[in-house]
């Protein structure tokens, strides 16, 4: 049975570890709402065929650092990373997430959707390590970036350190404003400039709502991102 943990990175900074036994699953959610400036810190171990799933959030005007290290130490291991971030005012916002594959079958699958507003600045360092022996291991980062204003900077950064030969990793990153097209469909539908673009941006959080069950917990999710626009 998966373990759901909540962590709510609001008005202090914390570090977490965890260690997944074997064939253990755990969700974890880090929620920053934008209280205050924070740091989070994860470090995690999985063994065989443990799942362990990171959902990362923030909605925020406060400079803030997301900082995670996941370590697959044996086969069958797997991590799901998914960052669903806005950053707005002068904040920057970095996030650093380093997935390393220390056995082989091993597979992590990270996603961002991030957000910029105002005059923020967003890094995304994302980064994958397959050591030699890590055979028929699986790396997927994909980064996808809005910017909502003129002054708003999203850098995406996907880095690969492969190893070995017998794998497959990809990555993807894009990033650009609300596109000019979506706005006009959606106009075209009745609703004004504002209300389209609200929609193409609640767009972006859709992932991860659909992956939460607890309705409370989707529901403040979506009006913190609602009240950052």
């Amino acid at each position: 049975m998966a373990n759901v943990v909540v962590e709510k990175v609001t008005n202090v900074c914390c570090s977490k570890e965890y260690f997944l036994e074997e064939n253990e699953h755990k969700t974890i959610i880090v929620f920053n709402d934008g209280s205050n400036s924070c740091a989070f810190n994860l470090q995690a171990v999985l063994k065989k065929g443990s799942v362990l799933n990171i959902y990362n959030v923030a909605t925020t005007d406060k400079t803030a650092s997301l900082n995670e290290t996941i370590a697959l130490e044996a086969e069958g291991a797997t991590c799901n990373v998914l960052n669903v971030l806005l950053v707005g005012g002068n904040a920057k916002l970095e996030s650093n997430i380093m997935l390393l594959h220390n056995c082989k079958e091993t597979v992590s699958d990270f996603a961002n959707y991030a957000i910029a507003v105002d005059e923020a600045l967003m890094v995304l360092n994302n980064n994958a390590k397959i050591v030699k022996g890590a055979s028929k291991s699986i790396v997927r980062q994909k980064a996808k970036g809005l910017t909502l204003s003129k002054g708003a900077k999203i850098k995406a950064m996907p880095n690969l350190y492969i190893d070995e030969y017998d794998v497959i990793a990809n990555h993807a990153a894009s990033i650009g404003s609300i596109s000019k097209e979506d706005l006009f469909y959606l106009m075209s539908r009745g609703l004004d400039e504002k209300e389209a673009s609200k929609l193409i941006v609640l767009g972006f959080v859709q992932p991860l709502l659909d992956r939460i069950d607890d309705v409370e917990l989707r529901k403040e999710i979506s009006e913190h991102f609602v009240s950052k626009l």
